[in-house]
């Protein structure tokens, strides 16, 4: 495979790309400090995990010198993962760093080129053309203007997953939202629902037209219940707390509100699930992969009722990966989004890759939806899933199952084709 690999993933670095779930920042896109390239909260929870015992101290006013000291204690323990090979890619690659590797003798000078770079605007080019990268969809809340206009490969997705969110495990949903957006709360929950096409317009018109929500494994389908629903809203808007199946009952009213909206208006619905965290007790960047295979029955219902909205699924678990392969190989609504959170790595991306060129048609799922938050990021998580697709398509090759011309054909659909027509940018 070695000559031939080669060859494929260089011709995959020359495709052009898109990023259809990031969380680069508007204002810098760049890395302002090696702490945005080391202290990312993916290799924090390695550190914590191989015994660091507190890795908000990496993020703290200590003087980076200390930081640093404690740092170097515990990289021994994550050198191995594929966390860190993309630290070493971004700092071989980008910084010129021999072999990617960090001590306690160059970080200093590395830092010293990521303080030159951060308010460079050719450094930000340079890398935007290292990784192809047309167009990033940043999840934010808010967007300064004059930042997008000033970085116009940013476009905005609107993601606060605590209240757009559909989870009946959760106190805050997308009535909370509502409420303080307009800043009132609705007299009942037919009002609320009006709201809710309001809010998805006046986003529209305020140029956000992509939205990303997570729906929790716990959530179930209830319409049996659908009387009870407004009782329930002006109960929780009383200020008394509700029951795990009362907040189901309205998650299933917000749910449906929330994608007749999204239909009215043509805009595709992107969602995260099987993921659990930012709970009571967790510590930051804390998460973990939850399945419930009950909920893929349930999500099946939804897709098919609201058959003209187009489903745009990630998801973090793997075990969820056949059953959401298959979902998208039964429905023309239902496509496949990248590789989320804890299967973003390579034996992971490539099973999933090998799923879905087997069980998909080529228009069904997008490879590149990186959740960086620096443009450097972005490159490394682009890079990893580069080097693991031209590993799986020189397998297919080898195999005669398709030709080299064919499996660049399918590498343009999913890396940048799929995106521009499923979210029409």
């Amino acid at each position: 495979m070695g000559n031939r690999y080669e060859i494929i993933l260089n011709k995959l670095k020359e495709l052009p790309v898109l990023d259809v779930h990031s969380h680069i920042n508007v204002d810098c896109p760049q890395a302002s400090s090696i702490e945005d390239i080391i202290f990312y909260h993916f290799i924090r929870r390695e550190l914590y995990s191989a015994g660091y015992s507190d890795d908000n101290y990496l993020m703290s006013d200590t003087p980076i010198e200390d930081r640093m000291s404690t740092f170097f204690q515990y990289l021994p323990q994550v050198e191995n993962t594929a966390t860190f090979w993309c630290v070493k890619k971004i700092l071989g690659d980008l910084y010129q760093v021999p072999g990617g590797e960090i001590t306690q003798q160059n970080w200093r000078n590395i830092q010293q080129k990521i303080e030159r770079n951060k308010t460079d605007p050719s450094w930000l080019q340079e890398v935007i053309k290292r990784c192809q990268l047309e167009r990033s969809l940043c999840c934010e809340k808010l967007w300064k203007k004059e930042s997008l206009e000033r970085h116009p490969f940013l476009t905005p997705l609107y993601e606060d997953l605590n209240r757009l969110s559909f989870d009946p495990t959760r106190a805050t949903s997308l009535d909370d939202l509502i409420i303080d957006v307009y800043g009132l709360i609705p007299d009942n929950i037919f009002s609320l629902e009006e709201y809710i096409y309001k809010y998805i317009n006046d986003s529209i018109m305020d140029n956000i037209s992509y939205f990303t929500a997570f729906i929790s494994s716990e959530f179930r389908i209830d319409k049996n219940s659908s009387a009870k629903t407004n009782d329930i809203y002006k109960k929780k808007h009383s200020g008394k707390k509700l029951t795990v199946e009362e907040r189901n009952i309205l998650v299933n009213k917000l749910l449906y509100c929330y994608l007749s909206a999204l239909q009215s208006f043509g805009v595709p619905a992107q969602f995260v699930i099987g993921a659990y965290w930012a709970r009571e007790g967790m510590r930051y960047g804390e998460s973990y992969v939850e399945t419930n295979h009950t909920f893929i029955k349930d999500l099946v219902v939804i897709c098919k009722e609201f058959n003209q909205v187009r489903f745009s699924l990630m998801y973090a678990s793997h075990a969820l990966s056949q059953e959401v392969t298959i979902l998208s190989r039964m429905l023309p609504n239902v496509s496949i989004l990248g590789f989320w959170w804890h299967t973003l790595f390579p034996t992971f991306i490539e099973r999933i890759i090998f799923e879905r060129l087997e069980a998909l048609p080529a228009n069904k799922w997008i490879a590149i939806a990186t959740d960086s938050y620096c443009i450097e990021w972005a490159y490394a998580k682009l890079n990893l899933v580069l080097h693991s697709l031209a590993k799986v398509l020189c397998e297919k090759i080898d195999e005669g199952y398709f030709t080299e011309k064919k499996a660049l054909w399918i590498a343009h659909k999913i890396l940048y084709q799929n995106s521009k027509d499923i979210y029409e940018l």
